[in-house]
């Protein structure tokens, strides 16, 4: 027998006979394989016998199911006779003892009214929702008398919502279960078709058309699996417990520190007695910072600045604190986007030669038009700075503006003039 011969639509699937002929894997199309046709043939009478009358393997397949069902439904009505049995025990051991009353002569003409049969006792489901249940169940005394009859009825609703969810949930494994073995099934059937179509043996594209039939059924099992995955039933949410009312607390006046204070003055008073204590409070705040010695593993850093490690002679890492401090500035500059400063040498060479060049007749306007540089920046390089550093001058200046001051030079013609 070869593989072609599986696909070809006449052969005798699902039958004895097509498990003699070499259709002996899990991969067969019929509703039921082969080679379980085979083994209940051989094992079981009542199969043989559906087999021989010539009944559909549908119809076996519905009675099967029928029997199972019933067989469960058997198994439930056994498991509640006995719970209904073991139910009178159980209460009668929980009820407490009490002193036996004795009991009244029937009335002769009274009607004799039957026994009310117990209330079976629910088992309840291995769900973790129900242990919460159970504690909560038994700590409703500790709820206050107020709360308590709506932490009744919000245990009952959740009981309802929970057993509502666990059916959903258990409908929800069988049919993921079932899809799982039906993509099992159809990835064995596109195994077998991916092994037929690598042979190169086809008679008018069977195997092709198998192929793609069977990577259809299983792309199409595989989405299925996934869609029961994500649509998981979803727990409901558990009831608050309530909360016990509580006495509020009365709001305190707030005190604000009075005049002469360092609090005072970070609140924005410009008192005088206000300003004197804070400058003292900044002092013993410097005096206490002072008398604490810097942990050694903060030297060599910007942090060790702050902590007023500022004399370069005495910081006894390798990098000073102050240092490393402008390194951290220059960084944090650089990285706001601020340009470097333009490199600077000392102003009293080129102050000098402005000199010359005002003795040669040269006036200031006319020396900063011809070198490029501000008419301001030339009057402060002569006469210096105003304002608080008023006739202080200027020690350094830019180098491309010193390069181009000393660049001019006095023409013939302005020698003779001054001559």
């Amino acid at each position: 027998m070869s593989t072609l011969d599986l696909f070809d639509d006449s052969f005798p699937h699902g039958t004895t006979d097509g498990y003699r002929r070499g259709c002996k894997t899990i991969a067969c199309p019929a509703l039921i394989p082969c080679r379980t046709v085979h083994t209940r043939y051989s094992g079981d009478y009542t199969f043989a016998r559906m087999i021989d009358a010539g009944m559909p393997l549908s119809e076996i397949l519905e009675q099967d199911a029928a029997a199972k069902e019933g067989i469960h439904q058997r198994d439930r009505a056994a498991a509640r006779q006995q719970q209904r049995a073991t139910a009178p025990t159980h209460r009668a051991a929980a009820k407490p003892k009490t002193a036996a009353r004795p009991k009244a002569a029937p009335h002769p003409d009274a009607h004799a009214t039957p026994a009310v049969a117990p209330t079976p006792i629910r088992p309840l489901r291995p769900h973790p929702g129900y242990k919460w249940l159970t504690r909560a169940a038994a700590d409703i005394d500790s709820v206050p008398e107020a709360n308590r009859a709506q932490r009744q009825r919000d245990l009952a609703d959740y009981r309802t919502a929970l057993d509502h969810h666990v059916t959903e949930l258990e409908q929800w494994r069988q049919q993921r279960a079932d899809l799982r073995r039906q993509l099992a099934a159809d990835a064995a059937t596109l195994k077998t078709a991916s092994i037929a179509a690598g042979t190169g043996l086809s008679v008018n594209g069977a195997i092709e058309s198998a192929l793609q039939n069977a990577t259809a059924r299983h792309q199409s099992a595989v989405d299925a699996l996934t869609r029961a995955d994500q649509q998981r039933p979803a727990a409901p949410r558990k009831p608050r417990p309530p909360r016990a009312p509580h006495a509020r607390r009365a709001a305190k006046p707030r005190q604000l520190q009075p005049h002469g204070t360092n609090a005072c003055r970070a609140r924005g008073c410009d008192r005088p007695e206000c300003i004197e204590a804070a400058r003292e409070y900044h002092r013993e705040w410097m005096e206490r910072r002072k008398a604490e010695s810097i942990p050694l593993e903060h030297h060599g850093s910007a942090y060790g600045y702050q902590l007023g490690c500022k004399d370069r002679a005495t910081c006894p890492a390798g990098i000073s604190c102050a240092d490393a401090s402008l390194a951290e500035e220059r960084r944090r500059r650089r990285d706001a986007g601020i340009a470097e400063q333009a490199a600077r040498v000392p102003a009293e060479p080129v102050r000098e030669h402005v000199r010359q060049l005002m003795a040669a007749g040269m006036t200031v306007i006319g020396i900063a038009e011809e070198a490029g540089v501000s008419k301001t920046g030339v009057k402060i390089l002569l006469y210096g700075r105003s304002g608080a550093r008023k006739g202080e001058l200027p020690r350094e200046i830019e180098e491309a503006k010193a390069q181009r001051i000393l660049a001019l030079q006095p023409t013939r013609e302005r020698l003779a003039i001054s001559a």
